[in-house]
């Protein structure tokens, strides 16, 4: 039986052919909450974006609960990662709730849906329009979109930056309940590793000398 994990073995990544990660390795764990931490720039958000299968690798290997990431369909990768980018841009007039329903035309149910906009406290804000949202509160709505999406892996990338104190221990309570239902969670984060106790495992990447 395949081990229930996302596992990325030995992933070398480039950025304009500058080498900014060699030989790093993570495992995803189902049931664990996992945060990436390192300086700003050294390649964390970069990784995640490999890891979820929208950026190439120089070298390595990536699988899903031992499937090669490359064999996966674009809809079988949609059913098994959920990604909440580190900014999202909403250029059309769409309103929150009908952002919530298309987020989850591949996976997810009415409830996850349901679950999400109690979690990240934005019931007041589904009849309007994104475009009309602070900051903050735009990144709300994308934390609401991935995890709405019901899959049994979330990578989240920088979700605390345009947050309170008081939105981001809501946000980490309810990782945290995600995450002992069985979900794999990643979070690249920039904090310090006392504002991590949350987590299950901090995981430092790897800078390359200059």
């Amino acid at each position: 039986m395949a081990a229930t994990m996302i596992s990325a073995h030995g992933i070398t990544l480039k950025r304009n052919d500058k080498t900014i990660a060699e030989k790093f390795s993570i495992d995803i764990l189902a049931g664990k909450i996992q945060a990436l931490i390192g300086p700003n720039g050294c390649g964390k958000s970069t990784a995640l974006s490999a890891i979820a299968g929208e950026r190439d690798l120089y070298a390595g290997d990536i699988s899903y609960d031992g499937l090669d990431l490359k064999a996966l369909s674009i809809e079988q990768l949609a059913q098994r990662r959920s990604v909440v980018a580190q900014s999202q841009r909403y250029s059309l007039g769409f309103k929150v709730n009908e952002i919530l329903e298309m987020a989850t035309l591949v996976s997810g149910t009415a409830h996850d849906i349901e679950t999400s906009i109690a979690a990240l406290d934005i019931a007041s804000l589904l009849d309007r329009k994104v475009t009309s949202l602070s900051g903050g509160e735009q990144q709300r709505v994308s934390i609401a979109m991935g995890l709405a999406q019901g899959t049994p892996y979330f990578l989240l990338d920088e979700p605390f930056s345009a947050q309170d104190v008081e939105s981001v221990s809501r946000i980490c309570n309810h990782l945290r309940k995600l995450a002992d239902s069985g979900k794999g969670i990643l979070v690249v984060a920039h904090m310090p590793d006392s504002d991590l106790r949350w987590c299950d495992e901090i995981v430092r990447f790897p800078t390359m000398p200059n």
